[in-house]
Parts: structure tokens; C-alpha cells; sequence
């Protein structure tokens, strides 16, 4: 597989020479950081609704940003989506989360997928934000 020569291309590279499989639908965590809750709280709640009109969101959660010590205020904003993993669907999502993150003050910041092992069952997930 040849994917974009950019970080979301060189991501799906990287996963290609791991053997993902691409064939399935997976769950892709989407990232958001803002500077106070109330504005995730907007952008969550904004998402919250979309999986009430039953869109692919499986999960949306905002919580105290760990990754920057004890001193950090920030707030991590994941929202989750069931879809195939193709640089066209990230990077279509990524350009959407993105322009509503930033009109709400945040900043996207990137996306994962679980790869682990398949006969390890995924943890249970609820659909919420706090």
C-alpha cells in the first residue's frame, strides 16, 4: 500500500508494515485540546447530538489533559467514530473535527486506533461526556 507523504499517511504506513487490516471498520479516536472545559463541554455536546441522530460516534469524553504534568489546565476532548480506516476517511473526519474544535478555541491534536491483539477483548465503552 502507498499512502500520502504526510504524518496521517506515514501513521497508516507505519500501520501497513505492522499487518493492520484494512478490510474492517474499526473504532478511530479522534483528539481535541482545549483550555477550559466549557468550550469541550460545547463541542461534546455538539457531538453527543450526532450520535443521537445515530451517526457512527460510538464515544465522547472530555477530561483533565494527563499528558502535561500536574501543572497542565488543559482538557482532552476524544470523540470516537466507527469507520473504515482509509487516509481519505482520517483525513476528511480530522478536517471537520478540526475546523469546529478551533471555532470553539481548541486545536485537534491527531487520532488513534486500537491495534491490539484481536483474541484480547476491547473494554467496554459507554457513550458520555464529562
Amino acid at each position: 500500500m502507498n499512502f500520502p507523504n504526510d504524518d496521517t499517511g506515514q501513521i497508516l504506513q507505519d500501520m501497513a508494515n505492522a499487518e493492520f487490516d484494512f478490510s474492517e471498520e474499526y473504532v478511530i479516536d479522534f483528539f481535541a485540546l482545549f483550555d477550559n472545559e466549557s468550550d469541550a463541554d460545547l463541542v461534546a455536546k455538539r457531538f453527543m447530538a450526532r450520535i443521537e441522530n445515530d451517526e457512527p460516534f460510538v464515544k465522547v469524553e472530555s477530561r483533565k489533559y494527563d499528558h502535561g504534568g500536574n501543572s497542565s489546565i488543559a482538557i482532552e476532548l476524544q470523540v470516537s467514530k466507527v469507520m473504515m480506516v482509509t487516509y481519505e476517511n482520517i483525513t476528511a473526519f480530522e478536517k471537520e473535527f478540526k475546523k469546529i474544535a478551533e471555532k470553539n478555541q481548541g486545536y485537534s491534536d491527531g487520532w488513534g486506533v486500537f491495534m491490539g491483539d484481536e483474541n484480547e477483548p476491547e473494554p467496554e465503552e459507554e457513550d458520555s461526556y464529562t
